[in-house]
């Protein structure tokens, strides 16, 4: 499950058409700190999470119920 969180923030930016480094500059983190969360080279707090999310307009509720449904296909 925890490799899906990365691969599912990816999906969610690209889907939106948003590009890293602006999604990165406007949360005040680096570029490739964003891109590890989406590879999953590297773990993100929950804080951290919810603030990604909050920056999507994605409730945590359906960001979960996402990847469990992609789990069982």
């Amino acid at each position: 499950m925890l490799e899906a969180i990365g691969t599912e923030l990816k999906v969610i930016r690209v889907r939106k058409g948003l590009k890293l480094k602006d999604v990165a500059n406007d949360l005040g983190i680096n570029n490739k700190t964003l891109g590890r969360y989406e590879t999953n080279a590297m773990g993100l707090s929950v804080e951290r999470l919810e603030e990604i999310l909050n920056y999507y307009s994605i409730d945590k509720n359906i960001f979960f119920k996402n990847i469990c449904d992609n789990m069982h296909k």
